[in-house]
């Protein structure tokens, strides 16, 4: 057994892949001469410490790294090992549009208090809410979020309930 990487066997889809990574000007692309290319891509999402430092041993010896990692950075990858450095140590990607603040709750922290004071606590907090005013779904499951913040319904099994007093 060997301890190192290993590469997968040439298919002629290998073959395809590489016609795949050609530039439109007709140059091979970095990809086809990167160090990582044929080995399993699993090497290099693998969250464990002993896959990234393997992964990060065949960045070492290859001859496109820095080019990798320019990419990785300006592409935001998110995940896996990418010119030798890894998803923790690359820098978070940008959002991708500003958050915009939505509209104001449609009910305010005062009204969850009362409607889950008032509430029967045996019956679902999703059920009871929807029977106060018409909400969609998401938004509901929103506002419970913000009334389990608040400490007015709690978890019992999967579902919320109005928090017993």
């Amino acid at each position: 057994m060997t301890s190192g990487p290993t590469r997968r066997p040439s298919t002629d889809g290998d073959q395809a892949a590489a016609d795949a990574t050609s530039a439109p000007d007709g140059n091979v692309s970095w990809r086809t001469l990167a160090a990582c290319r044929g080995l399993n891509p699993s090497l290099f999402y693998d969250p464990h410490p002993v896959a990234i430092d393997t992964a990060k041993q065949v960045c070492a010896r290859c001859p496109v790294r820095a080019t990798c990692k320019t990419q990785a950075l300006a592409a935001g990858e998110e995940y896996g090992v990418w010119g030798g450095l890894s998803a923790d140590e690359r820098p978070a990607p940008k959002p991708s549009s500003p958050q915009r603040p939505g509209p104001p709750p449609a009910l305010s922290d005062d009204e969850l208090y009362d409607l889950f004071d008032a509430a029967e606590p045996d019956r679902a907090a999703l059920d009871q809410l929807l029977e106060h005013t018409y909400l969609p779904t998401a938004t509901a499951y929103k506002h419970l979020a913000r009334a389990e913040r608040l400490g007015v319904v709690e978890h019992r099994g999967r579902s919320l309930f109005p928090a017993r007093r």
